[in-house]
């Protein structure tokens, strides 16, 4: 990460802090200047504690800034030019400081989302720009402030982790005060704060980093369907179902006039629910809206005047009801417009799958759940929690390398995780977050990026770079081994994966709250294994060899104490007999059980019963321990889940699939994303960067599949088909790559290349 270089006399500045408390705050600051002409370029470096809105002659730029922590804070830069305008102009932002977590109020009114890793400073804004011969700078230019006194924070228990909505006061809005050139008698000079020099090796607050990602989308287009008068009477009651037809991630804009006293009440969701008992809920094909409609609620009270209602962060939907209380005159409302926002996810996959046509539609779904999933940071879900967990990240990350090379997100996701790292040695499960959580086995995972980020990029100097954080954990496990052999008392949340015979005790293993576990040990074993490998290409081999041995070890000790030869499987622990698919997929991709026990085991998992089966997020590690076992058919039966999709009217894979998922968007289960390039087409790396490459379809229960995948040497094409016992390739490849034929022979071929082979 790039530190910013600002000049000594840039400030932060900030307001007379409010008496009440520690309460979410929010102020508007702007400066006003005068242009000759309008500049050609006009580039604004921008940052604040802890969100902001930038207006420029009162048009709504962007949203920032990028996610950090404590320990970054991300300025960014904002091209201003084509909002400028010969005369006075107006520079205007909004900035809202959510407190840290030891200031929340006792009721958590004033409780922001836990992804807010903010400061007890308050609002604060940190400017710097020059152009036209004018210096905008905060520090150097008059800045002025007013402290809002009109939104009200309440805490929304249907998405705690998102904190607080609003409830705001039209009449006490400065409506306006982002495009009026003259500066009102309630705002004042702001209070200068501190610069971002480091001196005498202290570092200030809030000391600021270059933005390491794209700014995010503002996309206009998406309409909301329903009824929608423009005029309410006086004195009465209304009640509207607006319907996005698509779940979305959108900022809400509400234009209304007129109306004092009235009271609009905007409820979001992904969905209608029935309630089943105090806390179940089902969904049902998501175009059905019978139910209830439960929701992250904002509520308006209008002013009286012509006024836009608009939250201060996107919200997360596909419907919208509207109840609207009018007071003693009419309230007439313009249509709600949203402008959809996220990552610029790019897809850059083309592909033909005729023989398959549900290929098109899971395929649809999850791109958009990925892309609703991607923000300033990855998150497991945009309507509940917005946070980054490592297990869940490792997957997007993956399915976002595929679909167009840009690596920026993945790059900082694993700084992220490096960041959130305990004295002890142990990484944070999500991050950035006001809330330290830990799940000992996604540190785990987060090794697993660093060797995929090296295999997609080639980029070395990552692993370099993040070397001694990967032996930190792995010496955190190794810390943990017991009498036996193998690591146990994990402690902080020994989660294993969210499963209904696990649901009881929050998802961990059983084995694991008595002793060891074998689903435990075979991650740390697999992690192990990873490493040394990493150390190979870190031309470390020695240390690699350290690794290699303590694995062997567990292996051995699993195999010894865990393998159960009545069964045929894998037990839980030494001496607990419970049997899940999880233990056992994870021998597989281990190589302790390969060949016919591979497949005997594999065979278990896909039809014994008692077996504790695999949530959504684990279908990666089944149908990648399919493939091992050479068994990569038996995924055909798999993609119900995902056909079912389709027939449910969603738009997003949710959380689980079926009637009882909480997210309706959980990107984790975005595996087409992965599947149809790198098996279905069989597209992937051999060397680091794809300096080689593999070609090696496995899906051949599909009949033939074309496509065109990115990669960073150049696009690669494949088309497959099987006919008449015969399977026939071609294609196009940017480098040597080695084309795998279903009867096992292995062609080196670059530029055009046609093969065929036999098959059974």
């Amino acid at each position: 990460m790039t530190q910013f270089k600002i000049p000594n006399d840039i400030r932060w500045v900030g307001t007379e802090r409010a008496d009440s408390g520690f309460p979410i705050e929010t102020t508007y600051f702007k400066t006003v200047f005068e242009l000759t002409d309008v500049p050609k370029n006009a580039d604004l470096k921008i940052s604040a504690n802890d969100r902001y809105i930038l207006y420029v002659n009162g048009q709504e730029l962007i949203h920032g800034p990028c996610r950090g922590d404590h320990w970054y804070q991300y300025c960014d830069t904002v091209s201003i030019a084509e909002s400028l305008v010969p005369g006075k102009n107006v520079i205007a932002v909004k900035v809202t400081a959510y407190v840290p977590f030891e200031a929340t109020n006792e009721d958590r009114s004033n409780f922001g989302p836990i992804w807010s890793m903010s400061n007890s400073a308050g609002p604060l804004l940190i400017v710097w720009g020059e152009f036209g011969g004018i210096d905008v700078s905060t520090g150097r230019a008059d800045w002025f402030c007013k402290n809002d006194i009109a939104i009200d924070w309440k805490l929304q228990f249907v998405a705690f982790w998102m904190g607080c909505a609003e409830i705001v006061d039209g009449k006490a809005i400065p409506h306006g005060w982002e495009k009026e050139v003259a500066i009102a008698s309630d705002f004042s000079p702001v209070k200068q704060k501190w610069t971002n020099q480091v001196k005498f090796g202290e570092i200030p607050s809030n000391f600021l980093y270059e933005r390491p990602i794209k700014h995010l989308l503002r996309e206009k287009g998406l309409a909301l369907k329903g009824e929608w008068p423009s005029e309410l009477a006086a004195n009465g009651s209304y009640e509207f179902l607006l319907d996005a037809k698509t779940l979305t991630t959108s900022f809400v804009y509400l234009p209304c006039k007129g109306g004092a006293g009235s009271s609009i009440t905007l409820v979001y969701s992904e969905a209608f629910v029935k309630k089943e008992g105090e806390r179940r809920y089902r969904k049902d094909v998501r175009s059905d809206t019978s139910g209830e409609l439960i929701g992250i609620t904002d509520i308006y009270y209008p002013g009286g005047g012509d006024e836009c209602y608009s939250p201060s962060w996107f919200r997360t939907f596909r419907f919208i009801k509207v109840t609207v209380v009018t007071g003693d005159e009419p309230l007439i409302l313009q249509p709600i417009e949203l402008i959809e926002t996220r990552y610029p996810l790019e897809d850059k996959v083309s592909f033909k799958a005729d023989n398959q046509p549900w290929i098109n539609n899971v395929w649809d779904i999850s791109r958009r759940t990925l892309e609703l999933c991607m923000h300033e940071s990855y998150e497991d879900c945009p309507y509940y929690e917005q946070l980054q967990y490592t297990m869940d990240t490792r997957l997007q990350m993956m399915f976002n390398y595929i679909l167009n090379g840009d690596s920026s997100m993945q790059l900082k996701a694993i700084h992220d995780y490096h960041t959130s790292m305990l004295p002890e040695g142990i990484l944070q499960s999500r991050f950035p977050s006001k809330f330290p959580q830990v799940i000992p086995i996604f540190s785990l995972h987060w090794i697993f990026m660093l060797k995929d980020y090296y295999m997609e990029t080639g980029d070395i100097s990552v692993l370099e770079r993040y070397r001694p954080t990967m032996e930190a954990v792995l010496a955190w496990f190794k810390r943990k081994t017991g009498a036996q052999g193998l690591v146990e008392n994990l402690g902080y949340w020994d989660f294993a994966d969210w499963t209904d015979a696990w649901s009881d005790i929050s998802g961990a293993s059983r084995a694991s709250l008595t002793g060891p576990s074998t689903i435990n040990n075979m991650v740390y074993a697999y992690a192990l294994n990873v490493s040394a490998s990493i150390l190979d290409d870190l031309n470390l081999n020695a240390l690699g060899d350290i690794y290699r041995k303590e694995r062997v070890s567990i292996l051995e000790k699993l195999e010894k104490l865990c393998w159960s030869e009545d069964k045929g499987l894998y037990r839980e622990g030494p001496a607990f007999e419970e049997y899940s698919q999880h233990a056992q997929m994870w021998a597989v991709l281990n190589g302790i059980a390969t060949g016919e026990k591979a497949k005997n085991i594999m065979t278990a998992v896909l039809s014994d019963t008692s077996l504790v089966p695999c949530s959504f997020v684990m279908q990666y590690y089944m149908f990648r321990a399919l493939e091992e076992a050479g068994m990569y058919k038996e995924t055909e039966n798999l993609w119900s889940m995902w056909k079912g999709l389709i027939d449910l009217d969603l738009s997003t894979v949710p959380e689980i699939p079926g009637q009882y998922t909480r997210s309706d968007c959980h990107a984790w289960g975005a595996l087409i994303l992965h599947e149809l390039p790198r098996k279905f087409l069989g597209i992937k790396p051999s060397s680091p960067g794809y300096e080689r490459i593999e070609i090696n379809p496995k899906a051949l229960y599909l009949g033939g599949i074309s496509g065109d995948i990115p990669t960073p040497k150049g696009n690669v094409k494949v088309s497959w088909s099987i006919n008449d016992g015969k399977f026939v390739i071609e294609g196009t490849t940017p480098v040597p790559s080695d084309v795998v034929l279903p009867d096992g022979s292995v062609h080196d071929v670059e530029g055009d290349f046609s093969l065929n082979c036999a098959i059974k």
